[in-house]
């Protein structure tokens, strides 16, 4: 306590003394003008500083705004996706029923569920079984075309075998020429047609369909388009590769005939 009293007066002191020297006349104004030399830079340069600090400060604010869009921007961007999503599956949903209403065949909608882990793109598992009316050994369709047949059926789900399975067989024909075939599967997803005579004049382009032998295919229905041709090795055949009306990889619902 005593020590601040004691610093306060020294203060006081000094502070009277240079009130009498600033007010005398010469040795005031030397030293007036020294300070002055040693101020002004100082006063400028807090002048200086004030100023930037004055331009600096809104942008704190105008940081926070950007930030507070950003996130509104997020959100948004989140819920135009979330839109997306929905719109594509009801476009999905009214494809497979506008395909349901004009084949004259029942039959009942399903949704993919998964896939066969030991045979991952030629397989897949759909969400209907016996429960709700599909049959095994029986074609399945999508809006795109034939996708395969029910190979193994439980009460409330099912395994498609994919019309690109090595193990796939389905007859066929060339629309155009109505020349006929056997669809078989190939490990790269692509199809391929064989048994085609020599002097058939399949080409490039055709689309071939489903000859409707036996009672797992309905007749007439795509299966997907020649895309090369040629001729086999040493057999008096040719054959075709077919590229499937449907991308195997991105189906989500398809329609299983009864």
């Amino acid at each position: 306590m005593r020590i601040q009293k004691n610093l306060f007066k020294t203060l006081v002191v000094f502070s009277i003394l240079i009130l009498i020297i600033f007010k005398s006349g010469t040795i005031g104004s030397a030293i007036r003008s020294a300070a002055s030399g040693v101020v002004k830079p100082a006063l400028e340069a807090l002048n200086a500083a004030s100023s930037a600090v004055a331009d600096i400060l809104p942008f704190a604010s105008l940081r926070n705004e950007n930030k507070l869009l950003r996130d509104r921007l997020s959100l948004v961007t989140r819920q135009i996706e979330e839109i997306k999503v929905i719109y594509d599956e009801n476009k999905r949903l009214k494809e497979l029923l506008n395909v349901r209403k004009t084949i004259p065949y029942a039959t009942v909608p399903a949704q993919v569920i998964g896939r066969d882990p030991s045979n991952w793109s030629n397989s897949l598992i759909i969400d209907k079984g016996a429960a709700h009316g599909v049959n095994n050994a029986k074609a399945v369709i999508s809006p795109r075309g034939l996708v395969g047949r029910v190979v193994e059926l439980g009460r409330y789900s099912a395994k498609v075998l994919l019309i690109t399975d090595p193990g796939s067989k389905v007859g066929v024909l060339i629309q155009r020429n109505r020349q006929g075939g056997i669809l078989v599967g190939m490990p790269d997803g692509k199809c391929k047609m064989i048994y085609i005579s020599l002097d058939s004049d399949v080409s490039e382009g055709d689309k071939v369909i489903t000859a409707g032998f036996g009672t797992v295919f309905p007749k007439n229905m795509l299966v997907g388009t020649v895309m090369r041709v040629d001729r086999e090795p040493g057999r008096l055949y040719k054959y075709a590769i077919v590229d499937p009306a449907q991308d195997m990889s991105k189906l989500e619902e398809v329609l299983c005939i009864r």
